[in-house]
C-alpha cells in the first residue's frame, strides 16, 4: 500500500507541476477534483502511519505553492489586460495561443526553409 501511495502522491505532484507550467504560459487549467484528491492522499498517508511519506507530502506542498504563485501571476496579468495596461506577457500569451505553441521564451518558430534558386 505504501509503494502505491508514494506513486500516487508523485503522480499528483507531477500533475501540479504540469498545471503550473500551463498557468505560466497563460493557458487555462482544470483543477476539478484536485482538492478532494489531495485530501484523500493526505488522509490515507496519515492513516498509514508511515513516516516515509512525509517527504512525498512535502513535495506535494511545494508543488501546490508553486502552482498558487503561478496562478497569482496569471491573475495579475489578466487584471492588467482588463485594465488596458500594456503587458508584454499577455501579448506573448495571446500570440502563443493563436499559433498553438507554449509561451516559453525558448519556444521560437522553426526557421523558414531557404529558397532554392
Amino acid at each position: 500500500m505504501t509503494a502505491a501511495l508514494h506513486k500516487d502522491i508523485a503522480a499528483v505532484a507531477a500533475a501540479l507541476d504540469e498545471a503550473r507550467a500551463q498557468a505560466e504560459t497563460g493557458a487555462p487549467i482544470d483543477m476539478t477534483g484536485l482538492d478532494a484528491r489531495v485530501a484523500e492522499l493526505c488522509g490515507t498517508a496519515q492513516a498509514s502511519g508511515d513516516k516515509t511519506l512525509l517527504a512525498d507530502l512535502e513535495s506535494l506542498l511545494r508543488a501546490l505553492d508553486a502552482l498558487a504563485e503561478a496562478l497569482a501571476r496569471q491573475q495579475d496579468s489578466m487584471a492588467a489586460a482588463a485594465e488596458g495596461r500594456p503587458d508584454p506577457h499577455t501579448a506573448r500569451q495571446r500570440a502563443a495561443a493563436a499559433y498553438g505553441r507554449g509561451a516559453s521564451p525558448g519556444a521560437l518558430p522553426d526557421p523558414l526553409p531557404e529558397k532554392s534558386s
